[in-house]
């Protein structure tokens, strides 16, 4: 993984070091968020919550500024005719 990271252009968005896996006592920052150099721009906080989450891993959550342009594509063969 550490090969796959070197060689891309990605860049760890994870900021401060709270820890992201809780398990049997255990405090582990494992998680990691990977984005393109140029997302950097738009990137504007990253935070483990305290709140629960039911499962070993934290929550991760993270916000973006700027536009992002949607488009919205209809596949009628995705469609479920049935639910009609």
């Amino acid at each position: 993984m550490l090969e796959l990271f070197l060689n891309s252009s990605m860049e760890i968005l994870n900021q401060g070091n709270d820890p992201t896996y809780y398990s049997a006592g255990r405090l582990e920052v494992i998680d990691i968020t990977l984005g393109s150099f140029g997302l950097l721009e738009s990137f504007k906080s990253w935070e483990v919550p305290s709140e629960p989450s039911l499962l070993d891993h934290r929550h991760i959550l993270f916000s973006l500024v700027g536009s992002v342009l949607v488009c919205l594509i209809r596949n009628p063969r995705g469609t479920n005719w049935d639910s009609f």
